[in-house]
């Protein structure tokens, strides 16, 4: 049985404001998507495992020996962020470690696999970020 993804209540209140701003390209769609189906949790009810806003993540594409870090952000955000808004960051949100998932690369949906949060706001107790 494949379980419905999980996202943090406090994301969702400030994901769907965002996303209602933007056109429909496919992040923001698969956001949408992601953000109607997904169990809302309170904060101190996600999961350890779950990318969450915020979160930096260990991926490595299908194929690829070196591992990437990055840190799931608001759009805006500093550099050496991810946007939620990319297609991988779209792709990420929700996603648990060792869970792969597919985002757009170019012609072709390339696959991407969670290896670690390395860090998860909620798992460490920071609500307001």
């Amino acid at each position: 049985m494949i379980s419905r993804p999980v996202v943090s209540t406090f994301d969702s209140a400030r994901l769907e404001p965002l996303l209602a701003s933007f056109t429909f390209d496919a992040p923001v769609l698969r956001l949408r998507q992601l953000l109607e189906s997904a169990r809302k949790v309170a904060p101190a009810k996600v999961p350890p495992d779950v990318v969450t806003m915020n979160s930096r993540v260990r991926v490595r594409y299908r194929g690829e020996e070196q591992a990437e870090a990055f840190e799931l952000a608001f759009p805006n955000s500093q550099s050496g962020t991810l946007s939620v808004l990319s297609p991988l960051g779209a792709a990420l949100l929700g996603a648990r470690e060792g869970e792969s998932v597919e985002c757009a690369g170019g012609r072709v949906p390339r696959s991407v696999t969670v290896e670690q949060i390395e860090y998860q706001p909620e798992r460490e107790r920071h609500f307001d970020r």
